[in-house]
């Protein structure tokens, strides 16, 4: 975490110029998240994970403008975001007289550094912005929900935690996530004269956050997001 925390401050400090006015903002949001996988010896892992939907979360921002000029800005973001997915059940006709798990939702909490090039136009009402960059994400933790079904219904549900550890798994699968994610952010969005920020981003993950050797598991999400800046750098 304090290695995480380091290079954020080092990237704002490396990337903006000495005659520079940085501005500082926060914004919180939703998003729409869910999880790639691959595997191709199977639909899915064994006992336990189905089809991987979208699942609502969502996040918090701290984040800095740092003008490069000719209307390019550099803009490191620090995000406590909510990712992972629901499932459907993994069974497509359940046996009659079975009881049979399956986990229902994964919930995996993320510090996330995402660093934008961004390109602002100025208009009438502010600045309309669009930007892409790469990000890296460590895990912090989750859980993932458990259900019990029986002849199709669930009859109990449980929660579980995931700590990212070597030993800690998804059911009895061969889930072992990894603490380390990272991909690609895209962004567009607007500042306004009166100093509120609206935006909206896609991060695509690269990284297989899954330890296991015969599939792959990857984050996906689409946020949209409300805040505010504390000054201007250079209206």
């Amino acid at each position: 975490m304090k290695k995480f925390l380091l290079v954020f401050l080092l990237a704002a400090w490396a990337g903006t110029p000495l005659h520079a006015q940085l501005s500082i903002g926060f914004r919180g949001g939703y998003n729409l998240a869910t999880m790639h996988y691959k595997d191709p010896a199977a639909g899915y892992k064994n006992n336990g994970l189905g089809t991987f939907r979208s699942m609502s979360s969502w996040h918090a921002d701290l984040v800095l403008n740092m003008p490069l000029g000719y209307n390019f800005y550099l803009q490191p973001v620090l995000r406590y975001i909510t990712k992972g997915t629901d499932m459907d059940a993994p069974y497509s006709s359940s046996p009659t007289g079975v009881y049979l798990p399956s986990a229902d939702k994964i919930r995996l909490h993320y510090l996330e550094l995402p660093l934008n090039l961004v390109y602002k136009i100025p208009v009438s009402f502010g600045k309309i912005t669009f930007g892409a960059g790469p990000y890296a994400g460590y895990g912090l933790g989750g859980n993932y929900q458990l259900a019990i079904r029986y002849n199709g219904n669930i009859v109990s549900n449980a929660r579980q935690d995931i700590s990212f550890e070597e030993g800690s798994g998804i059911l009895s699968t061969n889930t072992r996530l990894r603490h380390w994610d990272a991909g690609a952010n895209f962004m567009a969005g607007v500042e306004l004269n009166n100093l509120v920020m609206l935006n909206v981003n896609y991060s695509l993950g690269m990284v297989d956050t899954d330890k296991s050797t015969t599939s792959s598991l990857k984050n996906r999400y689409l946020g949209i997001s409300l805040g505010i800046l504390l000054d201007r750098e250079d209206y």
